[in-house]
């Protein structure tokens, strides 16, 4: 089909539509797995239903068996895995931080930054953030934030877990 744009930038299709019977044929080779074959044509129909049909002689005549395995069913169906339970959990302040440093942003902040670094507590879950305003300034914020975090709470930064793209 052809489109023109019209005033409000909206794109009206030019075209027709074809009214009346459209008959699709798919041969069955000899030694297909009717089965199979009918429940391709039958959109990937359960097999309880493709018996429903069958007995009540919807399928030409013929009974429907078991569907061996069909890769679209099975990529269709696939679900998505859980991730288990966290293996690790703190007992104290610091004993286990997560970082993770994100950028470039689209756009510079308002003080000319294009990335930040953030560290968090898993314990308590606080966050520091850091910006920056190049990638390689993030060690230097790790020694700046590891010294005071330290200095104020008397503890040490025992694990510091990262992507390992700081």
């Amino acid at each position: 089909m052809k489109g023109k744009m019209n005033h409000g930038g909206i794109y009206i299709l030019e075209g027709g539509m074809v009214m009346g019977m459209v008959d699709i044929s798919q041969s069955l080779n000899e030694g297909d797995d009717k089965t199979k074959w009918w429940h391709c044509r039958l959109e990937h129909m359960c097999e309880k239903g493709m018996s429903v049909l069958s007995n009540q002689g919807m399928l030409g005549g013929e009974a429907t068996g078991k569907i061996n395995f069909c890769e679209a069913c099975n990529m269709g169906m696939h679900r998505k895995v859980k991730f288990g339970v966290g293996q690790h959990t703190s007992k104290e302040i610091l004993e286990y931080v997560h970082s993770d440093m994100c950028g470039p942003a689209p756009s510079k902040s308002q003080g000319g930054c294009l990335y930040f670094v953030m560290f968090i507590d898993d314990y308590s879950r606080k966050v520091w953030l850091y910006f920056l305003k190049m990638k390689d300034e993030v060690f230097g914020n790790f020694k700046v934030w590891k010294t005071m975090v330290e200095k104020r709470t008397g503890e040490q930064d025992k694990t510091l877990r990262s992507d390992n793209r700081l």
